[in-house]
């Protein structure tokens, strides 16, 4: 989210009209032509359908290069300096005294930011603008002071966003839960300037690489409530997934892709490049040209050539289908994995699992059944957290942690508790398949940076593991004790407990895998949970987490901790005590030492 001081916050602004003659066409660029053709300017701005309603939404990406460079950490500052992010808003006005009665406006605002939505409020009273008076010919007046107003939007009464650290980012993504006065960062602000109007809004301090505008992947659950997890497999395989919506709004369509996005990002980013939130026949070979596409489409031909897609997402229905081929796949039988892929990132592990008999059962069964059976317990998980009113951002936490027990496996970083083996069995095809993705490769060669990046460096992933065992179940008292004690010792800074905190979102319970050891039957684990429990207490973050445990741990918590307080008084009082009277008993000896010398 951060704007380098001289950059824009919108690059460009367009403005697009339907015209009974001519079609859709593009009236205005400002500053410049964009350098795309008006043809997909002007499709891409007004959906099929658009001359037959009073308004409507799309969002779509504009390239700016072609950077092949993807390959590290920065990847989402380099996809943003090689593709915008476009929001086009469509108003009809009434009128009779054109063809069709009525006058189509559309105007796109172009920007480099993913919050998008922030602008909706903005481009709409300019569009009222346009068709109060659409006869003075003050299209390119009203479009250049659009431009001009956004590129003079304040952050927080600020002319730049100040960017927080990855530390500070991946934190904040943690307490995403929280009531918004208890983050450990506020929302940002928004303001901009619309004649002399200030129009406000916010956005939350840390947005996704691949969360563009209001997104909600719980509305896209909802949609789906039995064809999520295909949806969900689709996306993460990179497979090509169309969303079409016949008679529905184009906004309703790109929802759902956007939505898509973020069942599998974080932590696998750049989802966003092979997006096409809304598309039509127009630009059918482009899409075609893209491997695993995700499009929003309200053409119903598209539904009628399977041939185009591996999944087809009706919103009408609300019913998944697979293609034939996709089908065919999915239930063929696997190969035995890991024995020949030797340069694989997920030898070890993988390899060892794979031989055994989970990968036979996946063979005689279809590669796909053990998959499905063991999404059908995370699906009924999610299901069942939403009729208990759980929100979208417990959604988005509960797919989060679940593709990244998925890539851990990937990567063999899986761990060795009988319950991980077994999950690690179900996923060989999911694995397989996953490896042969071009996001998986470019995750692999920025996996290594991250592991090792933090205040923790190359203890990172022990850590990482060593919570992933806490929050599933550990196999031992020997193990609990031994993965505390190394916490203990390694978390030595507030710099490091926070990045444990990352590790720990309200999700997954926050602290709960470390506070409910202080029910454990042997007095050496209690010991070692509260300590390191306590050390959350001295810093502002650590206290939101701890205030964030239920109403039982957290009232044991601080009664043992008080226990242990004045335990600690009265043995230092004891301790006091007792030097006191030694030096009492000295003082005496000396004396007497002294009466007996003279």
């Amino acid at each position: 989210m951060e704007r380098k001081s001289g950059h824009k916050h919108a690059h460009f602004v367009i403005l697009a009209e339907f015209d009974i003659g001519l079609g859709s066409v593009i009236r205005e660029q400002v500053p410049r032509a964009t350098g795309v053709s008006d043809t997909f300017l002007a499709e891409a701005m007004l959906p099929e359908g658009s001359h037959s309603r009073t308004e409507d939404e799309t969002v779509f990406m504009l390239p700016l290069g072609k950077s092949q460079d993807s390959s590290n950490g920065s990847e989402s500052k380099k996809a943003a300096s090689t593709s915008l992010h476009c929001i086009s808003c469509l108003l009809a006005k009434k009128d009779e005294s054109v063809k069709r009665g009525s006058i189509t406006k559309a105007i796109a605002v172009c920007s480099p930011y993913t919050f998008l939505h922030a602008f909706r409020p903005v481009i709409r009273m300019a569009l009222m603008a346009l068709l109060e008076d659409s006869s003075n010919g003050r299209d390119r007046q009203v479009v250049t002071e659009l431009y001009e107003s956004i590129n003079g939007m304040k952050f927080n009464g600020k002319e730049e966003l100040i960017a927080l650290s990855s530390l500070q980012e991946a934190l904040v993504r943690s307490a995403r839960l929280r009531e918004p006065h208890m983050r450990p960062v506020k929302d940002v602000k928004i303001e901009i300037n619309w004649r002399n109007q200030l129009v406000e809004s916010t956005v939350p301090p840390v947005v996704g690489e691949d969360e563009i505008g209001e997104v909600s992947v719980l509305s896209l659950v909802q949609t789906f409530p039995e064809g999520f997890m295909q949806i969900f497999n689709a996306v993460l395989l990179e497979k090509r997934v169309v969303f079409i919506g016949h008679n529905l709004g184009a906004k309703e369509v790109c929802s759902s892709v956007l939505g898509a996005c973020l069942l599998i990002s974080p932590p696998l980013i750049g989802v966003k490049r092979r997006i096409f939130p809304y598309t039509s026949l127009t630009n059918l070979e482009t899409l075609l040209k893209t491997k695993g596409y995700i499009a929003g489409v309200t053409n119903p031909i598209f539904s009628q050539r399977s041939q185009w897609w591996d999944i087809c997402c009706n919103l009408n229905t609300g019913k998944v289908e697979l293609s034939e081929s996709y089908g065919k796949e999915l239930s063929a039988p696997a190969e035995v994995m890991g024995t020949t892929d030797t340069d694989s990132p997920s030898k070890g592990k993988a390899s060892e699992a794979s031989s055994g008999s989970g990968g036979a059962m996946d063979s005689a069964m279809g590669g796909f059944s053990l998959v499905d059976k063991y999404d059908s317990e995370f699906a009924a998980e999610v299901r069942m957290g939403m009729r208990i009113g759980r929100g979208e951002t417990w959604v988005r936490e509960m797919f989060t942690g679940y593709v990244q027990n998925v890539v851990d496996m990937a990567f063999g970083d899986a761990g060795v508790s009988q319950k991980e083996a077994s999950a690690l069995s179900a996923n060989q095809t999911r694995i397989r398949m996953l490896k042969d993705t071009q996001q998986f490769h470019r995750h692999a060669e920025s996996r290594g940076v991250q592991k090792s990046s933090g205040p923790c460096g190359s203890d990172t992933a022990i850590i990482a593991r060593h919570v992933r065992t806490l929050q599933h179940g550990v196999t031992s008292s020997k193990e609990l004790y031994g993965i505390l004690n190394f916490l203990l010792k390694t978390l030595d800074t507030k710099e490091k407990l926070i990045q444990l905190l990352t590790f720990l979102p309200e999700a997954k319970g926050g602290l709960y895998p470390i506070a409910v050891c202080l029910f454990h039957r042997k007095k050496a684990i209690q010991d070692k949970a509260l300590e390191l429990l306590r050390k959350f207490d001295d810093f502002a973050e650590g206290s939101l987490w701890l205030s964030s445990l239920n109403f039982f741990l957290l009232r044991t918590y601080m009664r043992t901790k008080l226990r242990k307080m004045e335990a600690e008084k009265k043995k230092a009082q004891q301790e006091v005590t007792k030097a006191d009277t030694s030096s009492e008993d000295r003082s005496l000896k000396e004396g007497q030492e002294r009466d007996k010398n003279t």
